[in-house]
């Protein structure tokens, strides 16, 4: 078997007719992709880049996708991937920048669109295929949102209530202080 080089892009709507049958494609991608970059900006987009805490990120996403065809999921593409990221976000209590990351790994599988309405398949989040347990989603008349589901997996991995320190004293509700700095003249009337 000839190993096929890994490649840089891949769209966000992805044609299972692209993809020849039992074939591994694999991806790694950055930044330099324009959605996945679009994902990363989507982690910051409350990060002021211009603050002296701030430092700068990265995104890592690899895919490994393999079109199968057979009962009982039909034309079908199984998903392998991995996302790994570092970048800021605010604390909650008090704003300050944090570092955060993130390192899923996970596993879909794309089926036909018309099979959601079947029995057997309605109240399915996961199906088992090849000796394995896949998320399952379903695909457009052949065009699995690749781009969706990746952003589905990492915003399911965040941290959504990022703290720069468990024991973060946040800011004052009357005047805005950081009391992690210094009380303030509300904090020492209570």
């Amino acid at each position: 078997m000839i190993e096929k080089p890994i490649l840089e892009d891949i769209s966000k709507i992805v044609k299972l007719g692209h993809h020849i049958f039992d074939e591994t494609t694999r991806y790694e991608l950055d930044q330099s992709c324009a959605w996945v970059k679009d994902l990363f900006n989507e982690l910051e987009e409350e990060v002021d880049r211009e603050e002296s805490e701030y430092k700068s990120g990265n995104i890592n996403c690899q895919l490994s996708l393999k079109r199968k065809s057979g009962k009982p999921f039909a034309d079908h593409l199984l998903v392998r991937g991995k996302i790994q990221t570092n970048y800021m976000a605010p604390c909650i209590r008090c704003l300050k920048l944090t570092d955060q990351e993130v390192d899923a790994e996970f596993q879909v599988c794309f089926i036909p669109h018309h099979l959601e309405n079947e029995p057997e398949f309605e109240e399915l989040d996961d199906i088992f295929t090849e000796n394995e347990e896949f998320s399952l989603y379903y695909h457009e008349k052949g065009n699995a949102d690749i781009a969706e589901m990746v952003h589905e997996n990492l915003f399911m991995n965040i941290e959504h209530f990022p703290l720069h320190d468990e024991n973060c004293l946040g800011l004052c509700s009357e005047c805005g202080q950081d009391l992690n700095v210094e009380t303030c003249k509300h904090q020492k009337n209570q």
